[in-house]
C-alpha cells in the first residue's frame, strides 16, 4: 500500500489482509518460523552436544538436551527430506504466480491455505521444529506466567501503598506548591476563555484536560499492573522509572513537539491538501517521538545493566533470564504506549478544532466506510474483436501500469465494470433514500479537449434481475439487456412517469421525482445516470437511489447464473467515457459504493494502532538483539532491520529475479562501464555471475521472512485520505506483531541463557 500521486488512496499491493488471510498466514509463520527453528534447532544440539556439561553443573542447566528434543528434531529432518525428495520430484508444489514484468504492479498474492503435498509436508516439519526448539522455552514460559500471573487482592493493597510512596516522595511542598499554581493557572486559563465566548480555544482547553485525564488514569492502571506478583512485573515498574529518569524521551519530546501543531499554522498549503498534509506530518512526527527513543532505551537497557554490574544482583534472586526479557519488554513499552497515547490525544485536540477549509473537509475531513468490487473491463465479444480475445483494458505506456484506460466515443463499447457479490444491509434504507457512489479516475487526453470542462462519463447501475449483456459487432455500442420484454416493462413504466410531470433523468435526492427513480429501481433492478463530467484525479460521486438496493437484496430474486454458469453479482456498475479523443483510466479500488461515514478523530486513533505495533516491533527486537550485542550493536541491528523493512518491495525484486540484473552481474557491468541491459555473454565468467545472482536470490528470499513489512503497519495514507481502517486489519496487525515477536522472544531466550552472567 502506498499514497498515490495527487493524495489518492492507491492500493496498488491489493487490500490489506484480514481474518480471510489469517489461516494463510498461520501457514507461512509455521513454514518460515519452522525453517529457522530448525536450523536452531541443529545448531543448539550442535553445541549443547560439544559442551563438556560433565564437567559443569552450570553449562548442563544452561544448555539441556531432553529426549523430546531429539525426537522431534529428527521428525522435521525426516519431513525436510521428504520434502528435498519431492522437490526433486516436482512433485506436490503450490502454484506460481506468474512473475510481473518491468513497470507492471507488483500485487502480493494475499497468503492462502495451500493444500498441496509440499507446503504441507513444509508445515509439519516446520511445526516439529519448534515443537523441538521451543520445548525448554515452554517449559520456563509456562513456569513464567505461574510465577507471575495470579488473581488476589495482594497487587492492589500493593497498589496504594505503592501510590502513596509515591505521593510522599514526589510531592514535595515546593512541588505541591507548583502543581497547584499551575492547575489553578490552567484553570483561570478555561474561566477566560468561556468568559470571552472563543469556543475554539474553551474546546481546545476541555479536551487537552480530557486527554490528561485518559493519560493519568492510564498510568495508575499500569502502576496497578506493575504492583502485580511477579519478577517480571517487578522488572517492568523498574524499567519503567529507569527510563522515566534517563529524561531520553523528555528532550525528544520538547525538542519535537512544535512539529505536531497543524502545518497549516506555519506554511501556506493549497485548500484541498491542508488536512491530507497535516495528518501526514503527523504522523510522521509521533513515529519518529515514539519509534526513536524506543530504540535507545531498549537497546541499552539490558546492556547498561551488566556494564553497571546490576545484573548480578537481579540473577543472584529467583528470577528467569525469560523473565528479564520479559519485564523489560513490559516496561519500555508501557512508557512508550503511554506516550504515544498522549501524543495521539493532543494530535487530534489540535486538528479537529483548527480551521479546515472547506474543500479538505469534502475531501478527508471523515473516515469512508467503502464497499469494493471486483473490476473487470470488457467490450464486444472476443470473436468479433479484431484481436480474437476479451479486452482487458488499454495500456497508455506508462512506467508504472497501475491503471487501465477505457476509449471516449458516444459508440464506444468498451466499459469498465464492477461488480459487487454482496450488498450490505445498511444500504437498503439510508437517509434521503439515496446512497453515494464515489470515484476517482484518471483521465488520459488525446486531444487537447476544452479548458476547465471534464470528460463526460456514463453510470449503468444494475442488480441480478436486470442483467446485461456484451454487444456483438452488428449490435453497435449499447450493452443489450438479456430480458428483453423486461427492458420494454421498464422503459414503459419511464414513460409512464414522465408523462405525469415527473423529471426522472435529471431527479435529485429531495425532489418529488426521486420517488419516482427509487420506485423505477426497486421494481426493475436498473438505474442509469448519464453525462457525468469527470476531472483528472478528483474525488468526485454521484447518488444512487437506495431502491436500487432494496432490488439486490429481495430475498425472492436469488441470484441467477451467467452464460458460463457463474453466479450473477447483487449489483454490477458499468462506466463508459463519451467523450471522443479522450481515455478514462481506473484501478478497481478508484470506485466503490459508501456506507454511514464514521468520525475523522477515530479514525485517527485506529491509525495509531499500526504505530504501536511498530513500537513493539522495534523493542522486542532491540531487547532480543541487546541480550547478546552491546547496547550501540543492539541500536544499530534494530535499525537496520526496520528500515529494510520500508523497502520489502525491492527485496521481492532481488528474492523473485524481477529486476534487471542480480548484484553479481550488475556490479560486473559497474566496474565494466555495461549499460545494464547489454546482453549477457555466453562465458564461463557470466555463467558464474548468474550462478551467484541466483544463490543470491535464495538468500534474499530467506532474508524476506525476517524482515517485517513496516508499510502494511502504517496507516496514515488511510487517515490522510479520508478512508476508515477496518477493524479487522487492526487484528491482523496485532496477531502478526505477537507472531513475528514470538521467533524473537526465543531468539532472547537461548542467547540469554547461554551467557555467564552470574556473580
Amino acid at each position: 500500500m502506498s499514497s498515490a500521486l495527487f493524495g489518492i488512496l492507491q492500493l496498488d499491493r491489493g487490500d490489506p489482509y484480514g481474518y480471510a488471510q489469517v489461516t494463510g498466514l498461520l501457514q507461512a509463520w509455521l513454514q518460515d518460523a519452522g525453517g529457522f527453528a530448525a536450523i536452531g534447532l541443529v545448531v543448539y544440539l550442535i553445541y549443547a552436544l560439544s559442551t563438556p556439561t560433565d564437567k559443569s553443573e552450570s553449562e548442563r542447566l544452561r544448555v539441556p538436551v531432553s529426549k523430546w528434543m531429539l525426537l522431534m528434531g529428527a521428525i522435521s529432518l525426516v519431513c525436510y527430506v521428504v520434502l528435498l525428495v519431492l522437490m526433486f520430484l516436482n512433485r506436490g508444489a503450490q502454484p506460481v504466480a506468474p512473475i510481473p514484468t518491468t513497470g507492471e504492479a507488483v500485487r502480493a498474492e494475499p497468503p492462502t491455505w495451500h493444500r498441496e503435498l509440499q507446503p504441507m509436508v513444509m508445515m509439519i516439519a516446520g511445526l516439529f521444529a519448534l515443537l523441538g526448539l521451543g520445548e525448554p522455552f515452554a517449559r520456563d514460559l509456562f513456569k513464567t506466567l505461574r510465577r507471575n500471573v495470579s488473581f488476589n487482592a495482594s497487587g492492589a493493597i500493593r497498589f496504594w501503598g505503592s501510590l502513596n510512596a509515591y505521593a510522599s516522595e514526589l510531592l514535595t511542598r515546593n512541588r505541591v506548591i507548583a502543581l497547584a499554581g499551575a492547575l489553578g493557572t490552567y484553570a483561570l486559563i478555561g474561566v477566560i476563555l468561556f468568559a470571552f465566548g472563543v469556543p475554539r480555544l474553551t474546546a481546545i482547553w476541555t479536551w487537552l484536560l480530557a486527554v490528561g485525564a485518559g493519560v493519568f488514569l492510564a498510568a495508575l492502571a499500569l502502576l496497578m499492573l506493575f504492583e502485580a506478583e511477579g519478577p517480571v512485573w517487578a522488572i517492568a515498574k523498574l524499567s519503567f522509572k529507569e527510563a522515566v529518569r534517563s529524561q531520553l524521551l523528555w528532550v525528544f519530546l520538547i525538542v519535537l513537539l512544535p512539529f505536531l501543531f497543524p502545518a497549516q499554522w506555519f506554511v501556506q498549503i493549497k485548500p484541498a491538501d491542508e488536512l491530507r498534509t497535516t495528518t501526514a506530518l503527523l504522523t510522521a512526527v509521533m513515529s519518529v517521538l515514539i519509534l526513536f527513543p524506543a530504540a535507545l532505551l531498549a537497546a541499552f537497557g539490558i546492556p547498561n545493566d551488566i556494564k553497571n554490574l546490576n545484573i548480578f544482583t537481579v540473577v543472584s534472586k529467583p528470577v528467569e533470564r525469560l523473565e528479564i526479557v520479559l519485564g523489560r519488554f513490559i516496561g519500555y513499552t508501557a512508557l512508550m504506549t503511554l506516550a504515544l497515547l498522549a501524543l495521539t490525544g493532543v494530535s487530534v485536540v489540535l486538528i479537529t478544532n483548527t480551521a479546515i477549509s472547506e474543500k479538505a473537509r469534502e475531501e478527508t475531513y471523515k473516515a469512508r466506510v467503502p464497499h469494493r468490487g471486483k473490476l473487470e473491463f470488457k467490450s464486444l465479444r472476443a470473436e468479433d474483436r479484431q484481436e480474437k480475445k476479451d479486452f482487458e483494458g488499454t495500456n497508455v505506456g506508462r512506467e508504472f501500469d497501475y491503471r487501465r484506460y477505457i476509449a471516449g466515443h458516444e459508440k464506444s463499447p468498451q466499459r469498465a465494470i464492477w461488480k459487487f457479490t454482496s450488498v450490505p444491509g445498511e444500504m437498503e434504507r439510508p437517509e434521503g433514500d439515496k446512497v453515494p457512489v464515489e470515484f476517482t479516475f484518471d483521465v488520459f487526453r488525446m486531444t487537447k479537449g476544452e479548458q476547465d470542462k471534464g470528460v463526460m462519463v456514463n453510470f449503468t447501475l444494475v442488480t441480478q434481475n436486470a442483467p446485461l449483456r456484451q454487444p456483438t459487432k452488428d449490435e453497435g455500442a449499447e450493452w443489450q439487456w438479456v430480458d428483453t420484454a423486461r427492458r420494454d416493462q421498464y422503459l414503459a413504466r419511464a414513460e409512464e412517469f414522465r408523462r405525469q410531470g415527473f423529471q426522472i433523468d435529471r431527479a435529485q435526492p429531495g425532489d418529488p421525482a426521486w420517488a419516482k427513480v427509487n420506485e423505477l429501481a426497486e421494481e426493475f433492478g436498473f438505474f442509469e445516470y448519464k453525462g457525468k463530467p469527470v476531472f483528472d484525479y478528483a474525488v468526485m460521486g454521484i447518488e444512487v437511489p437506495a431502491g436500487l438496493f432494496r432490488n439486490a437484496n429481495n430475498p425472492k430474486t436469488p441470484p441467477g447464473k451467467d452464460e458460463k454458469g457463474d453466479p450473477l453479482p447483487r449489483l454490477t456498475i458499468q462506466v463508459k467515457c463519451e467523450s471522443e479523443g479522450q481515455l478514462l483510466g481506473m484501478a478497481e479500488p478508484d470506485l466503490y459504493v459508501l456506507l454511514p461515514e464514521l468520525p475523522y478523530a477515530v479514525n485517527f486513533f485506529k491509525g495509531a494502532v499500526g504505530l504501536w505495533c511498530r513500537l513493539c516491533f522495534v523493542i522486542g527486537i532491540a531487547t532480543a538483539l541487546s541480550t547478546y550485542l552491546s547496547g550501540i550493536l543492539a541500536f544499530l541491528g534494530t535499525a537496520l532491520i526496520y528500515i529494510t523493512g520500508f523497502f520489502t518491495d525491492h527485496l521481492s525484486d532481488l528474492a523473485t529475479g524481477r529486476n534487471i540484473g542480480g548484484p553479481f552481474q550488475s556490479m560486473s557491468q559497474i566496474v565494466k562501464a555495461e549499460q545494464s541491459t547489454t546482453p549477457a555473454s555466453d562465458t564461463a565468467y557470466t555463467r558464474t555471475l548468474l550462478l551467484g545472482d541466483r544463490f543470491a536470490a535464495w538468500v534474499f528470499r530467506r532474508i524476506q521472512n525476517v524482515i517485517p513489512d513496516i508499510d502494511s503497519f502504517s496507516w496514515g495514507h488511510f487517515v490522510s485520505e479520508g478512508f476508515n481502517i477496518n477493524t479487522e486489519y487492526l487484528v491482523v496487525n496485532v496477531l502478526v506483531t505477537f507472531g513475528y515477536l514470538i521467533p524473537w522472544l526465543i531468539v532472547a531466550y537461548y542467547l540469554m541463557k547461554s551467557r555467564e552472567v552470574a556473580a
